[in-house]
């Protein structure tokens, strides 16, 4: 019983990353997503195709879907409902499963079986994945935020922020 519960959150996760807000959102306004700007369905294409409105919706619901599965799996493995996992998982193969409960929503979104495979990059996705296993990193990440913030407004480029941001939350980690 425990291995198919783990089974299913690892599903429930990768089904949850799967859904595509970006070309649901596009398509909202008429637009297939995969055919303007970069072609990517993340909330970067979404607000440069779409508006800002739009990509920050998308940002959030992206975020959401990193982390609500990985909250969930949380609660589920570290014995907060009565399941079969409680108790019958060691700490590490806890953790393991809580961080492969978060790789699958990140894994979901950027491999959507339902636009053949190809979704975004998983940037948000993994930031909310990150939050809702690492909720110390919280603080850490809104810094992390910010700096992408900035670092966008600055050089206009969402790639280079993206990194720039990955450095400042290992920079404030550490």
């Amino acid at each position: 019983m425990p291995l198919l519960l783990s089974l299913s959150l690892l599903l429930a996760a990768f089904l949850t990353g799967s859904i595509p807000i970006g070309f649901l959102i596009a398509r909202s306004r008429g637009i297939d997503i995969r055919k303007h700007g970069s072609g990517n369905i993340g909330a970067t294409n979404v607000w440069r195709v779409c508006g800002r409105a739009p990509g920050l919706l998308c940002f959030a619901l992206d975020f959401l879907k990193g982390l609500a599965p990985s909250i969930l799996a949380g609660l589920v493995i570290n014995n907060h409902f009565p399941t079969p996992l409680a108790g019958a998982l060691s700490p590490s193969a806890a953790a393991a499963l809580w961080l492969a409960v978060a790789l699958a929503a990140v894994l979901g979104h950027m491999f959507t079986p339902w636009l053949g495979f190809k979704g975004g990059k998983g940037i948000s996705t993994c930031f909310g994945a990150l939050v809702g296993v690492y909720p110390v990193f919280t603080l850490a990440a809104l810094i992390a935020l910010i700096v992408w913030g900035i670092a966008l407004a600055l050089t206009r480029m969402v790639g280079i922020s993206s990194i720039i941001a990955a450095a400042a939350l290992a920079a404030v980690v550490v």
